[in-house]
């Protein structure tokens, strides 16, 4: 009678041990739950717009220096002078030109190294030919 008495000791640890297993792994994917959660949350909560700004103030830029015709002679001293009136104090440009030999300038303050620097390209034309400007902005 004693060895019954064992063996249904032991059938009931084993019920207890599948038992307290079936709550750990469900503890473990209700945890893996929250994480997921409060990961997509706190990275929704991050503002996508300061670097947006960046980009259409940099647009912008460009878009009136081509509507205002500097990118048809490409005149390096006309483009300097309209982004150091044109520009917001607390920004600072970079443009750089590729393409035909025509093309091909440099202009603006070298980008910093420690701040978001956002970077967008533009294509225009100048006597016939196809550039692309490359700019890069950033906060100051």
């Amino acid at each position: 009678m004693k060895q019954k008495q064992y063996l249904r000791f032991g059938y009931s640890n084993k019920k207890a041990f599948i038992f307290t297993l079936d709550v750990a792994v469900a503890l473990v994917v209700v945890f893996a739950m929250l994480f997921t959660a409060s990961f997509f949350v706190v990275r929704k909560s991050q503002d996508p717009y300061p670097t947006l700004q960046l980009i259409r103030i940099g647009s912008d830029m460009v878009r009136m220096m081509e509507y205002k015709g500097y990118l048809d002679s490409l005149d390096t001293n006309l483009i300097v002078n309209y982004l150091n009136t044109r520009l917001p104090p607390n920004y600072g440009m970079h443009i750089t030109g590729e393409g035909a030999a025509q093309c091909i300038f440099s202009i603006g303050d070298s980008p910093p190294e420690s701040r978001t620097i956002v970077s967008a390209k533009e294509f225009f034309s100048t006597n016939g030919e196809y550039c692309i400007m490359r700019y890069d902005i950033w906060l100051e």
